[in-house]
């Protein structure tokens, strides 16, 4: 459950700094701190690629009226989206792609 590069030490230090009042069990501190901190990674991670993502333009983003921001796919570049699909299945060995068995 943790990242290889960061020791299980880190990561349970990470979530005491972030909650200071917390004490858990053994089974505790595996099933919610360190889920909690795989899942603040991943968001982090996922921010990442929706930059990139962004940047490309392969995604349009909008402003929900609850304030938060909703991204989806620009239609626009679906084409070159594909092409990049292609290419980047292409340089992993031709694996086949389980969302799409047609491929």
């Amino acid at each position: 459950m943790d990242d290889p590069g960061r020791p299980l030490t880190d990561e349970v230090l990470a979530y005491i700094v972030r909650h200071p009042q917390a004490q858990d069990t053994v089974e505790g501190i595996a099933e919610w701190w360190l889920l909690e901190q795989q899942i603040h990674r991943a968001v982090s991670e996922v921010e990442t690629a929706l930059s990139q993502l962004m940047a490309k333009g392969f995604l349009i983003a909008r402003r929900g009226g609850d304030g938060r921001t909703y991204y989806g796919l620009n239609r626009a570049k679906e084409r070159d989206i594909r092409r990049h699909l292609t290419s980047a299945q292409a340089g992993q060995g031709n694996k086949p792609d389980p969302e799409n068995p047609q491929d």
